[in-house]
């Protein structure tokens, strides 16, 4: 292991059956950062983590955590001192407080973060003698965390640790994971929200059908794949939208997502854009300019958009 490197992943692959899970993969991790593996349900990014914590075992390749070998049994069990685990399906006791279920899983290790400090970093002080089974998803959501962090690891790898919640939710927990992270916390997470690692991502893998495909800062990612700034307009009805790609396309390259026109604000600018609508008469009902997302990446990258089960 590097001085740096906390995980190094050399050629891992994982075949089920007829099914090729990953395809050969190679990464590192560095000490001290927040790393997203960003990639649609199925595109082998949950194996990858479940390999690297030993719930899985790689058909080839070879990885470390720590400088621990992850295919000795021995070295394993020293990896799982030294890391916490959020899975995707968290469970864990219904009929016990927010309190006890953290204290239940923090005896299983040799040291554990003293709880009134957990419950404060959480957000949970105010319902540490709620019984688990009556909280809410987000609150169920940072119990979860907490119990990832309890035994003060080097490493934690939670899977989608924001799926499911709103934005609001999904805030919280990121500002969470940001904190632990100023505490010198390495955080390796999976995800299929590309907003997510754009917002707390030192580093992002795009990951596709068992192959990454590029690796970065979300803003080299954006910088290196993105075409400029694009121009949505918005019409009130479908005979508004009509007349407005008919005057837009014979003059610049349009797209129509969902009910928006999309334009590459490189191809034309956007005074051009409205000289031509108000020359056409176009009443359209909003005009927006968006800057290029890591979500504009990976459909570049991959030809596809960002699918979730």
């Amino acid at each position: 292991m590097s001085q740096q490197n906390v995980i190094e992943i050399m050629g891992l692959k994982k075949t089920r059956e007829d099914d090729e899970i990953l395809a050969g993969i190679s990464f590192n991790v560095q000490k001290g950062e927040i790393f997203a593996l960003l990639g649609s349900d199925g595109s082998g990014k949950s194996s990858i983590m479940e390999i690297l914590v030993g719930l899985q075992k790689p058909t080839e390749g070879d990885a470390t955590v720590l400088g621990y070998d992850i295919k000795s049994k021995i070295k394993m069990r020293e990896i799982k001192k030294l890391i916490g685990v959020l899975p995707q399906e968290f469970r864990t006791h219904d009929n016990l407080t927010v309190k006890e279920n953290i204290l239940f899983w923090g005896k299983m290790y040799d040291k554990m973060i003293e709880i009134n400090e957990l419950l404060a970093l959480l957000q949970l002080d105010n319902v540490k003698g709620e019984q688990y089974k009556k909280l809410p998803l987000n609150v169920k959501r940072r119990v979860g965390l907490a119990i990832a962090f309890v035994n003060d690891p080097e490493i934690v790898f939670l899977d989608e640790p924001s799926a499911g919640l709103d934005q609001f939710s999904k805030k919280e927990v990121w500002e969470i994971l940001k904190a632990f992270n100023k505490q010198g916390k390495t955080i390796f997470l999976t995800t299929n929200d590309a907003l997510e690692p754009q917002a707390i991502a030192n580093r992002v893998a795009i990951i596709h059908r068992g192959l990454i495909k590029d690796i970065g800062t979300p803003m080299e990612l954006i910088d290196r794949f993105s075409t400029g700034n694009k121009v949505i307009v918005r019409c009130p009805n479908e005979e508004v939208k009509a007349l407005a790609i008919e005057t837009l396309q014979s003059v610049c390259p349009i797209e129509i997502i969902d009910d928006d026109i999309v334009i590459s604000s490189e191809e034309i600018t956007l005074l051009e854009i409205l000289g031509k609508l108000d020359k056409a008469d176009v009443r359209y009902s909003d005009i927006v300019t968006k800057r290029p997302t890591l979500n504009d990446v990976f459909i570049t990258l991959t030809g596809e958009t960002l699918s979730k089960r």
